[in-house]
């Protein structure tokens, strides 16, 4: 029997970008498909453009940030298989049926990601180097190398509903990288199951979270490979480095973009 999947997708005043999202998901050629929007209490319009949607399973309340909205959509899940989405990503046309392929095939394996490019506010591919540098790693996956950073990306995978119960919810103390935290207790405990293919698309656009929180983002990195790291130092210092790099590499490009 196929597996079950459900999507949790978290959102707040999403109205120009979620419609997307809930079209990739209707439009997956795969039954059994759960989603699950939680909406912090939006005023732009999103709760109208989810009454259009009536398959979808809507949650909307005050929340206590991105971790507590993805938790809250996990804790309703009744999928064997979760995944997480949220509200300007989206998934790529036979993404689902995909994954629940793989998750049929590797029946002890506990997750399963693939290739995700980046795209801008407008739908156009960005950081193609980026997205090749990510596909290279990910295609020779180790736990010392994931250690070292990130380069799984969320929108791309798929949990099964068991390993999330044994690994327990996404921290509300992380405001930028609490995936990261999530896959490496994940790692731990077994490598994913790496799909090579193109799974969904991460819209990187001016005023998100992934562009407004950048060196944040890499300090957690930081933090949470020293977290998950033991046995590994070597790995984690070079996460260390790596972070320090990168923060430095995208404030170098911010200041270019400033004075050109």
């Amino acid at each position: 029997m196929p597996p079950t999947i459900s999507i949790v997708t978290p959102c707040l005043n999403a109205a120009a970008t979620i419609g997307r999202t809930l079209d990739s998901v209707a439009s997956q050629s795969y039954p059994g498909i759960e989603h699950i929007v939680v909406d912090g209490g939006s005023t732009d319009g999103t709760l109208e453009i989810l009454a259009q949607f009536p398959g979808v399973k809507v949650i909307s309340e005050p929340d206590e940030g991105l971790s507590d909205a993805v938790n809250k959509g996990i804790a309703l899940a009744t999928g064997e298989l979760v995944g997480w989405l949220n509200a300007d990503d989206w998934y790529l046309p036979g993404a689902l049926a995909a994954v629940a392929e793989a998750a049929e095939a590797n029946p002890g394996a506990e997750w399963f990601t693939g290739g995700c490019p980046i795209v801008d506010g407008k739908g156009n591919k960005i950081r193609g180097g980026v997205t090749a540098y990510k596909n290279f790693l990910l295609g020779r996956y180790s736990f010392p190398l994931y250690l070292s950073q990130n380069f799984i990306s969320c929108p791309a995978t798929f949990i099964r509903a068991s390993a999330l119960e044994a690994v327990g919810p996404l921290r509300l103390d992380y405001s930028y990288s609490m995936d990261y935290d999530l896959f490496l207790r994940l790692a731990r405990r077994g490598d994913p199951v790496i799909l090579q293919r193109d799974l969904a698309v991460f819209a990187m656009a001016e005023g998100t979270k992934s562009m407004t929180g950048f060196d944040k983002q890499f300090s957690e990195h930081a933090e949470q490979a020293r977290a998950h790291g033991q046995g590994h130092r070597f790995a984690v210092a070079a996460n260390a480095v790596v972070s320090q790099m990168i923060i430095a590499a995208y404030r170098l490009l911010r200041l270019a973009r400033r004075s050109g």
